[in-house]
């Protein structure tokens, strides 16, 4: 009996065992699948948007604001950290008080509102980081083109019988500059994999466009790539 009862548990052990190697390949290859399916793509896509941090003597004449873009991520096929990324954002600030009063006071024409926009092209490259099979940090930074707009208006006015309320009616231009220079970025995010090879993303970058005075700002960018 103790004879035959050791064999039973001889073979229990062995089917065990020989079960467990068998699965142990497919719990690792489940486990491991989203970070090497989404190191493999050739091409993601990508949308995000967020805030517009303005700084420097940008944060004096300008509020923060925000800003939205889309873009391509292309990796080589060969596993690696490494990949390059085109993007194309735009951002939007609004004039501070300040800055409206001091070009009311240089034009001597009733100023009351005032925008900042931007249209930014970049080249980046990307330098990641693998926390985990879900989690990976990167690197980029970049360079392109970037176009900026300042403008300023006085505001129309619309009138029923009973009072007139600013904002209402047609805008009027007072003063307008526009500008395309050379830009440059630096940033760094955390993007988390899902199941099939698409990821959300935060991301937050320094960029700044060589005008005349500098114009600098932090997008803090919420995004997800397809």
């Amino acid at each position: 009996m103790k004879s035959y009862a050791g064999v039973l548990a001889s073979l229990g052990v062995s089917a065990a065992v020989a079960l467990l190697a068998c699965s142990a390949p497919a719990l690792a290859q489940t486990y491991q699948y989203p970070a090497r399916y989404a190191t493999a793509r050739p091409v993601q896509w990508f949308i995000d948007g967020g805030a517009s941090i303005t700084r420097g003597p940008t944060g004096n004449d300008f509020d923060n604001g925000w800003t939205f873009g889309a873009g391509v991520i292309l990796r080589p096929e060969a596993p690696g950290p490494f990949a390059l990324r085109f993007d194309l954002t735009y951002s939007r600030s609004d004039a501070t008080s300040q800055f409206l009063a001091l070009n009311e006071a240089a034009t001597g024409t009733p100023i009351d509102y005032g925008t900042m926009q931007t249209v930014s092209g970049f080249v980046d490259g990307v330098l990641e980081a693998r926390f985990n099979s879900w989690v990976h940090f990167y690197g980029t930074g970049g360079a392109g083109l970037a176009w900026r707009r300042i403008e300023l208006t006085q505001n129309g006015f619309y009138c029923d019988p009973f009072f007139c309320t600013p904002g209402f009616g047609a805008n009027t231009l007072v003063t307008s500059t526009d500008d395309t220079r050379f830009a440059w970025h630096a940033g760094a995010g955390v993007s988390f994999l899902l199941p099939r090879g698409q990821s959300w993303f935060v991301e937050a970058r320094y960029e700044r466009i060589e005008t005349p005075q500098p114009t600098e700002f932090i997008p803090i960018r919420f995004g997800f790539r397809f």
